[in-house]
């Protein structure tokens, strides 16, 4: 199962202590070698770096640890899979309304199997089309013409939430699917097995990273008004207080903070344990 990351925050913010950890599990603490892909919405517009290689043994990753890039929503993914083609690596970006958009998933799918006349396969049309052949492109192809095809404007925000999660929620009928979207502006976090975030706001504190022996005082770094959320597969920091999303529970942050929030009427919550067993077996 690859593994994700995500960062919303109300001013523009480095993601540099939560990389460091993150960063270890392509390849050091953990097995996710298959590529490595970052993308950043900066205020002035979106960068996005994709490496073939893993996250341990690549330069651009390096790059991404020196660069301090200062971004308000950032989506960094590491690919476990049976190909480590580029054009495969995550996050995909594509434009819609004259916005770009960004995307991993994390999870295995069972597209392939699916028959010319079934609702997913109709879902992409000439619109949006994979470039290369992953399950993940593939659905994110399917969300975005599924927008096409129901709205001539973009919605309202409260609207395009509930059509998001209604669509999440389909694709997670066909296997495992948690994800990561954002246009800049938010970023959508939809659980089907594991899922963390954490908010660090004033009075900030001391974190200390699971995979690493490094520390970092928030109190010294941030701004009294800095909002930050940061989200992971599995908890990056040992001694902060994590929320976990329940399955197919849906969110978008915005700012920092949770704007949008659609949590099942019997939410079940799994462990971490129960979680990766779901992610051996799919």
């Amino acid at each position: 199962m690859c593994q994700l990351l995500g960062v919303n925050s109300k001013n523009p913010a480095d993601i540099g202590f939560s990389f460091s950890g993150f960063r270890r599990r392509g390849g050091l603490t953990d097995d996710h070698v298959d590529g490595f892909g970052v993308a950043y919405f900066e205020p002035t517009g979106l960068r996005i770096y994709c490496d073939d290689r893993a996250a341990m043994d690549s330069p651009i990753a390096e790059l991404v640890a020196n660069a301090k890039i200062k971004a308000l929503n950032t989506i960094v993914h590491l690919r476990k899979s049976d190909d480590s083609l580029l054009r495969n690596a995550h996050p995909f970006v594509r434009e819609i309304w004259g916005e770009s958009w960004a995307f991993s998933h994390n999870g295995k799918m069972t597209i392939e199997q699916a028959t010319d006349s079934d609702p997913i396969r109709q879902g992409v049309s000439h619109y949006y089309c994979p470039v290369g052949d992953t399950d993940s492109e593939f659905a994110f192809c399917y969300l975005l013409n599924q927008l096409k095809d129901n709205f001539e404007h973009k919605p309202d925000d409260k609207t395009l939430f509930g059509f998001l999660t209604e669509q999440c929620r389909f694709l997670a009928d066909y296997g495992l699917f948690n994800c990561l979207l954002s246009n800049g502006d938010w970023l959508l976090s939809y659980a089907n097995t594991l899922l963390f975030y954490v908010t660090r706001q004033a009075p900030f504190g001391l974190a200390t990273l699971v995979d690493a022996d490094i520390s970092i005082d928030f109190q010294q770094v941030n701004d009294p008004d800095d909002v930050i959320t940061v989200l992971a597969t599995i908890p990056l920091t040992a001694n902060e207080d994590w929320q976990q999303l329940a399955v197919n529970e849906c969110a978008i942050f915005a700012e920092g903070r949770i704007a949008h929030q659609d949590i099942p009427k019997q939410p079940i919550y799994l462990s971490i344990e129960k979680g990766l067993q779901i992610a051996k077996r799919a």
